[in-house]
């Protein structure tokens, strides 16, 4: 029996809006972001999930209690889908970072899944609970739908792994805050059945 699982990426926050990496950084959604998360929401319906699990970051939680106040399913939290540490990176814009370290693209390209943000975490332990979590989502919800809440980073490795593809440069993959991502998971094997569905978004933009 196969089980769905529904990756939505949380709503817009002023962080993101700046441009900013976030990290473990416990930012709410800006207003922006909540419209994104109902409007998900709505657009979620028709799957009807049993449960929304999200990670502990405060923009995930707060956006998995949008979808479940309009889906009247509960919630569970789940360390396994937090965004990737970025240690020193926090709170930058990435050409910050790159001008810091002009060496630092081509160090990310060659080191691949090992490649580690300075204190923070290397993607391969991403990419190992991110897969943890589908696994666990298979044997505990057979045959059923749900609902993650999680990361742009986070989001962006785990389907690097279920597309086939490698960590190098940005891959052609987009993870809208408030879009998701729909992947079936049976017997162990991972299908995507859709890619940032985000047709819900198109008439929200940012001031």
């Amino acid at each position: 029996m196969a089980t769905l699982i529904i990756f939505l990426r949380h709503g817009a926050t002023e962080l993101n809006e700046r441009g900013l990496m976030q990290g473990d950084s416990p930012v709410p959604l800006s207003e922006l972001g909540r419209e994104q998360i109902r409007r998900a929401a709505r657009a979620l319906s028709p799957y009807y999930p049993v449960k929304v699990y999200h990670s502990p970051a405060v923009r995930a939680h707060e956006s998995a209690q949008l979808v479940a106040s309009e889906l009247n399913v509960p919630t569970d939290e789940s360390s396994l889908l937090r965004e990737q540490g970025l240690g020193e990176w926090e709170g930058k814009r990435w050409k910050e970072v790159a001008a810091a370290d002009p060496d630092i693209e081509q160090r990310r390209d060659n080191e691949g899944w090992w490649f580690c943000p300075p204190g923070g975490e290397p993607r391969l332990r991403v990419r190992h609970r991110m897969l943890n979590y589908c696994s666990r989502m298979e044997a505990e919800h057979p045959n059923e739908t749900v609902v993650a809440v999680t990361h742009a980073g986070a989001l962006y490795f785990f389907l690097l792994v279920v597309l086939g593809l490698e960590p190098l440069g940005r891959q052609p993959i987009r993870t809208d805050n408030g879009g998701f991502s729909v992947i079936q998971v049976e017997e162990g094997k991972l299908t995507c059945i859709s890619l940032n569905e985000s047709a819900h978004l198109r008439d929200l933009h940012k001031d």
